[in-house]
C-alpha cells in the first residue's frame, strides 16, 4: 500500500476514533443504562460525524507532515485489549478483507474534574482502537475501509469495529 495513503487513512481513523469516544463520554450517559445495543447505537449515530471532523481536520494538514511508517501496532491489544487484526464487524465492505489496528488509546473523559476519579471518567468506553482495513489477495494491498473499536468499561469487551469507505 502506497505510504502516504496509509498514513491519512490511520490519521484519519485515529482521529474519528478520539472525536467519537469524546463525544460520548462527554454525554453523561448513566453506566447501568447501557447495553451492546445502545452502545452500537450510539457508535452508528456519532461515526458519521466523528469521520466528517476527521476529513475536516485532514484537510487542514499538509500531507507530507504525516509519519508515512504506519504499521499495525501490536502493543494496542496489551496495553488497549484491541484484537491486532479483524475483520470488519459493521459497515464492511463488500469484499474479502482484515483491519489492522494503526492506534489507540485510553478514552478517559477530558472533560471530567479529576476528582471525580477513574469510575466517573470512563463512564461508556475503557478504551478505542482504530483501524485501517484493505482487501486480502491483492498486491499490493488496497485500502477499503477505516475502522473504529471500542473496549467497553462496564463490561472490558471489544466491540467494533465498525467501518466506513475510505
Amino acid at each position: 500500500m502506497d505510504p502516504q495513503e496509509l498514513a491519512l487513512a490511520s490519521a484519519r481513523a485515529g482521529f474519528a476514533a478520539y472525536y467519537l469516544t469524546g463525544t460520548v463520554e462527554s454525554l453523561g450517559l448513566d453506566p447501568a443504562t447501557l447495553d451492546e445495543a445502545t452502545l452500537a447505537q450510539l457508535i452508528e449515530q456519532y461515526l458519521p460525524v466523528a469521520v466528517a471532523e476527521a476529513d475536516r481536520w485532514l484537510a487542514t494538514l499538509d500531507p507530507a507532515t504525516l509519519p508515512l511508517a504506519v504499521i499495525p501496532r501490536t502493543e494496542c491489544l496489551e496495553d488497549f485489549g484491541c484484537p491486532y487484526r479483524t475483520p470488519c464487524s459493521l459497515f464492511g465492505p463488500p469484499v474479502n478483507h482484515q483491519c489492522y489496528v494503526t492506534d489507540c488509546a485510553d478514552a478517559k473523559c477530558r472533560q471530567c474534574p479529576e476528582i471525580f476519579g477513574e469510575l466517573v471518567s470512563h463512564l461508556v468506553y475503557k478504551s478505542w482502537c482504530s483501524y485501517v482495513c484493505v482487501q486480502t489477495g491483492t498486491s499490493p494491498p488496497k485500502e477499503v475501509a477505516i475502522g473504529i473499536g471500542v473496549i467497553t468499561y462496564f463490561g472490558g469487551q471489544f466491540a467494533g469495529p465498525w467501518c466506513l469507505p475510505p
